[in-house]
């Protein structure tokens, strides 16, 4: 952490317990007022932290999201999730975007909120390894009556998928625990997914790759058909041997 602007400190784990579990582990060690989840492959733009900080004193409790933008600018809008998908015709429109708004999810890729609401939700789910734990904490936000508020001028670029080394064993491993996590949060909330249709559409996607020689949507789509045999009993990340 030597040559940091500000004095860090790097809280390390015996092992990888997942994304959430240390984020949870970030923010019951911190003290300030705030804590502010930010992804690897995300950076902040100037400013951004201060007109989120802004937007949580005009608003009060809530989770504020900033405008997260692609590598090319395209802001990157979380309407809706594997939950509740929302339909491209519906969602906003750039000129329809004239301030601060609501939404119903929060991206987990950069958000801050009160340190002390955060715990009070819980934290994120640690049963969840890798994925959709930020769907889960919008849905137990919402049940309290906390909102979540997109603030458009304060920026965050996000590479996205770059978190991790590419590979097609990591893309096959990473979409694996993407839908077992998939799997655990429908089942936590009484949506079951139509695991049939699931599968035959996974499966073709996996011959429509190979048909196209692209392994690397291949490799995705295998990944996620994997996830969705082996069930929903099956732990959303590695086991405590290393294994699947």
């Amino acid at each position: 952490m030597d040559g940091l602007a500000r004095p860090a400190r790097l809280i390390a784990l015996p092992r990888n317990f997942g994304f959430g579990t240390a984020c949870n582990e970030g923010a019951r060690a911190a003290r300030g007022e705030y804590v502010f989840f930010l992804n690897p492959d995300a950076a902040l733009a100037p400013g951004a932290l201060d007109r989120l900080v802004a937007a949580e004193r005009a608003y009060g409790p809530a989770i504020l999201m900033p405008s997260i933008l692609s590598d090319t600018g395209r802001p990157m809008r979380k309407e809706g999730s594997i939950l509740e998908p929302v339909p491209r015709a519906a969602r906003l429109k750039a000129e329809e975007i004239a301030g601060d708004y609501c939404t119903r999810f929060v991206h987990g890729a950069a958000f801050l909120m009160k340190r002390t609401e955060f715990l009070a939700l819980g934290g994120f789910d640690e049963q969840i390894f890798l994925y959709h734990e930020d769907d889960d904490l919008a849905l137990r936000a919402l049940a309290r009556d906390l909102p979540i508020v997109v603030v458009p001028q304060a920026h965050v670029s996000h590479s996205g998928g770059k978190s991790s080394i590419a590979s097609w064993g990591a893309t096959f491993a990473m979409n694996r625990y993407k839908k077992r996590s998939e799997l655990y949060v429908r089942r936590k909330y009484g949506r079951a997914p139509q695991m049939a249709k699931d599968a035959l559409r996974l499966a073709g996607g996996c011959l429509l790759a190979l048909a196209t020689l692209d392994m690397h949507r291949f490799m995705i789509r295998a990944g996620k058909l994997a996830g969705l045999l082996d069930g929903p009993e099956a732990p959303t990340g590695p086991r405590r041997d290393g294994r699947l």
